[in-house]
């Protein structure tokens, strides 16, 4: 998963490209447990989504753009509006969920 700044993410949304995005911190526990589970997301990468991740420590201001506290915090969006959100990690399976419910007509 790629490194962006919010500039980037405003980028890919302003280009139509339905994102997966993850926010996240150094230190954050959960953070880190959920790296398998995104690669695993990424690799299957069902939906054709483009995938990045902020980091809280490099860019604090989108902790308050996001309205969050809570890490990590994962969105999709897609024809350039958001489709899911979910915070904390809970595991693979309600990441696929939240993505899967974000397509379903």
């Amino acid at each position: 998963m790629k490194n962006w700044t919010p500039e980037d993410l405003q980028t890919h949304l302003a280009a139509g490209d339905a994102v997966f995005l993850k926010l996240w911190k150094n230190g954050c526990g959960a953070c880190k447990l959920s790296v398998p589970a995104v690669e695993r997301l990424e690799a299957a990468n069902v939906h054709a989504l483009v995938f990045g991740q902020i980091s809280a420590d490099d860019h604090p201001e989108i902790l308050e753009i996001a309205e969050t506290e809570v890490l990590p915090v994962f969105f999709v969006f897609a024809g350039k509006q958001q489709k899911g959100r979910f915070e904390g990690f809970k595991g693979l399976e309600k990441l696929k969920k939240m993505v899967d419910d974000a397509f379903a007509l």
